[in-house]
Formats: structure tokens, C-alpha cells, sequence
């Protein structure tokens, strides 16, 4: 038997990964965290992130069109929901908070040293849905912990506890691989 619940209680789609998304422009860089990010395509490598249109980091995408998104594990929790709660439009949330910029190559929106991987991105498209933006990115680069990943495996989920988010204050990791048996 099923309960029905709201419509608008996107949590039944969590946990899903969290990102740390870098946004920003001549020389001021801004930083949140988002889960809702997702592969669009691999022809031509594209990807998509929901940004709520009052947002400090809607601005700046949308001014800047560039971003970056870095992928981050266990370690940063703390900063995650630091960043995650607080606006860069009061505070500078990456001095703040410590984490480390890195250069990306083909974006003048640095990564962060802090994360597992990053993603350099470029909007090709912003689609208006609700509350959010759909920013549509081509993926210009990507940058990887080469401890963590492997190009012909994937993430290695003994070492890579990539951060997964519940609802509020509650995260989540990978701990454990299944294999669905083979016929």
C-alpha cells in the first residue's frame, strides 16, 4: 500500500550527491552547495544545475556564464552545510569556510582544491522552471584525484566517500558496492 504525499516533496528523490558549485567573475568567486545537478548528455558533454533565481549564485551564473562543480566527500560536511545555508552576497563564504581555489583551464571560474574532482563548465542554455534556473552547460574540462578515480572504473568507493545529501542536516556515503547478478 502507498501514501500519498505532496507533490512538491522532491526528497523522495534523495539522497543524491552534493556539489559545491563556484560561480563569480573578475576576481570575486562565490560558492554553494547543490544537489541538483545532473548529466544531460555525452554528445556533445553536457550537464544541467537547478539554481533558485533569488540566489546570489544565479547572478553570477547568469552575469558570468561559468561555473564550476566540484565534486566533495565526507571530509567538507561541515562545510558544505556552512556554505549551503549562508549567502555569498553577505560574506565571502570561501575565505570564510578556507577552502582553497584552483585554477581551471579552459574557465576563468576556478575549482576547488578541497574537492575529490571538478567540472569546468559553460551555459549553453537557461531554461526558467518554477523558482529555478536550468542552467544547460557544455563540460569544457575535468579535473580528477587520481587516488580516488579511476577513468576505466569510476569513483573507488573504499577511498572516495562522496558526500550524499538527505534532507537538511543529514548526509550520507556510499559504503558499499552490489552487483546485480549476471543471467
Amino acid at each position: 500500500m502507498f501514501q500519498r504525499i505532496k507533490s512538491s516533496d522532491y526528497r523522495v528523490l534523495h539522497p543524491r550527491p552534493v556539489y559545491l558549485i563556484v560561480s563569480g567573475g573578475e576576481g570575486r568567486y562565490n560558492v554553494m552547495a547543490a544537489s541538483w545537478v545532473t548529466p544531460l548528455s555525452e554528445e556533445p558533454p553536457r550537464l544541467g544545475v537547478a539554481i533558485d533565481r533569488e540566489s546570489y549564485t544565479y547572478e553570477l551564473i547568469h552575469k558570468y556564464k561559468e561555473f564550476t562543480v566540484n565534486v566533495v566527500d565526507l571530509s567538507l560536511i561541515d562545510k558544505v552545510w556552512y556554505v549551503g545555508t549562508r549567502s555569498g552576497r553577505k560574506e565571502d563564504k570561501i575565505k570564510v569556510t578556507g577552502l582553497t581555489l584552483h585554477q581551471s583551464n579552459k574557465i576563468k571560474v576556478p575549482g576547488l582544491a578541497d574537492a575529490l574532482a571538478f567540472i569546468e563548465c559553460r551555459v549553453v542554455e537557461e531554461v526558467h522552471v518554477g523558482e529555478v534556473a536550468l542552467f544547460i552547460a557544455d563540460i569544457l574540462e575535468i579535473h580528477v584525484k587520481p587516488e580516488f578515480y579511476d577513468p576505466k572504473r569510476g569513483w573507488d568507493f573504499k577511498k572516495a566517500r562522496i558526500l550524499l545529501h538527505i534532507s537538511g542536516r543529514a548526509f550520507t556515503y556510499p559504503s558499499r558496492i552490489i552487483y546485480a547478478r549476471s543471467k
